[in-house]
């Protein structure tokens, strides 16, 4: 049991750290508070809850997995290179993925009732 409180430590350590050092993770978070606000609002079924929370979550992963990425590219690539540049390219398109999706996502969601109030 003590290994696993140790573990969930350095987990928060490494959000606390992303969360710090990269732009794009303080990002992600501000639209995640934003989108779990609008939802309370919104009084969003059990559902939309979870297909929202997924598309968060998914997002926030792959933006702290292509943190990793291009720090251990960092490491392994002196100076200019193309491989580097190729890993980081790509690894930032996953997260360019999954957002575009969580943005279809939140729109499907979000905009009906969104209407539903304005109209």
């Amino acid at each position: 049991m003590k290994n696993d409180r140790v573990g969930f430590k350095y987990a928060i350590a490494g959000v606390y750290s992303a969360l710090k050092t990269e732009h794009n993770i303080k990002i992600h978070f501000i639209i995640m508070f934003m989108t779990l606000f609008a939802g309370l609002l919104l009084g969003l079924t059990r559902i939309e809850w979870l297909f929202v929370l997924l598309a968060i979550g998914l997002v926030l992963a792959l933006e702290l997995i292509n943190t990793v990425v291009e720090l251990i590219t960092d490491v392994l690539f002196e100076g200019k290179h193309e491989t580097a540049k190729l890993i980081k390219d790509i690894s930032a398109a996953a997260v360019l993925v999954a957002a575009t999706f969580a943005a279809l996502v939140g729109m499907i969601i979000f905009l009906p009732k969104l209407l539903e109030i304005l109209i």
